[in-house]
């Protein structure tokens, strides 16, 4: 097994694990609140390497993201672990045991299978793949050179060391961030420094170039005052640019929290208009998988750019060189792995 990245030892025989802002202090046979980071002797270890909870083949807009080579096929893999932990979600699964059953899956067979089934790219989502950081690195580091675009799909709280680490290997993120104020993470995760992800996130941005898509899953009574919206719409302009894409996700309450009603798709809609009132080229609604996908359209003259339809059909048929085949303006795409 080998050894945590982003720790010191403090204290005699405890550590100090500096993967995300919780920033724990791990005593020996305890692990830290993502349940899979242990202190074994002194030395930080990550029980998840390697250890897979799902793994998928599926089009990119599957995971929500519109605007990095589109209509294309990736690899998502899920791991195990979380360190943001909310009331209105499941508790997360434990980590299988010793002798229970658990799928290994090396980080070059990852890239072999994914290279096998025509992927264009690789993920890492399901559960939060920031605690898994070790595995995601060395897999990065792989797509890289195998020439796959690599996504992160995460919850942003994580320390700009760990960005620093998958910079280099990391094309894209999608980040799912409730607001750009405290409230709504102090009501659902108890989280006090909430800044953390907004500071991550714009990291990845500035100093890697990285595209981000932002998801907000709408949950009335938390995020989805229109105060509150602008807040976060007014951000997203200002610190990661007008072209970044903001997906208002139709959300089912679990958890503390089930039985709630989810924000209807008029909560939505207006939402959406928040969105495109502070500026913002591409806001999507996401209301169910049942209600298939969402076009992206030209934010000049409204002409269809990307026409998504059933479950994952996607056509591009109104862009030119980087350009609206109608007006001419420039819209937003990533296609390219090279920073």
């Amino acid at each position: 097994m080998q050894d945590a990245l982003l720790y010191d030892r403090v204290e005699g025989a405890n550590v100090l694990c500096r993967l995300c802002p919780w920033r724990c202090r791990i005593a020996p046979g305890e692990s830290g609140l993502c349940r899979v980071r242990e202190n074994q002797d002194g030395a930080l270890y990550p029980l998840n390497y390697g250890l897979i909870s799902a793994a998928a083949v599926e089009p990119i807009e599957r995971r929500g993201v519109y605007h990095l080579f589109p209509g294309s096929v990736l690899l998502t893999l899920g791991g195990w672990g979380d360190n943001l932990h909310c009331r209105f979600r499941p508790a997360p699964p434990e980590l299988p045991g010793v002798g229970e059953k658990q799928r290994y899956l090396d980080a070059e067979r990852a890239i072999d299978f994914a290279v096998e089934h025509h992927c264009r790219g690789l993920a890492w989502g399901y559960q939060e793949p920031a605690v898994w950081l070790e595995y995601v690195l060395d897999s990065a580091k792989l797509a890289r050179a195998n020439g796959l675009f690599t996504l992160l799909l995460t919850r942003g709280f994580v320390s700009e060391e760990a960005i620093d680490l998958l910079g280099p290997y990391l094309d894209a993120c999608a980040v799912e961030i409730l607001a750009a104020s405290g409230q709504p993470y102090e009501q659902a995760c108890g989280l006090p420094d909430w800044e953390a992800i907004l500071r991550s996130t714009a990291h990845a941005r500035e100093r890697w170039r990285c595209h981000v898509e932002v998801h907000t899953p709408l949950i009335a009574g938390v995020n989805g005052e229109e105060e509150m919206l602008r807040g976060l719409a007014s951000w997203i302009r200002e610190k990661m640019g007008v072209d970044t894409p903001w997906h208002l996700l139709h959300f089912e309450p679990a958890g503390e929290m089930a039985g709630k009603p989810p924000a209807s798709p008029a909560e939505l809609e207006r939402a959406q208009e928040v969105g495109r009132e502070a500026g913002l080229r591409y806001v999507y609604v996401q209301s169910g998988e049942e209600a298939g996908l969402t076009h992206t359209l030209c934010p000049s003259c409204g002409q269809v750019l990307i026409r998504r339809e059933g479950k994952f059909y996607v056509r591009i048929a109104g862009i030119e060189d980087g350009k609206c085949a109608r007006c001419g303006q420039e819209i937003y795409l990533r296609r390219s792995i090279f920073k």
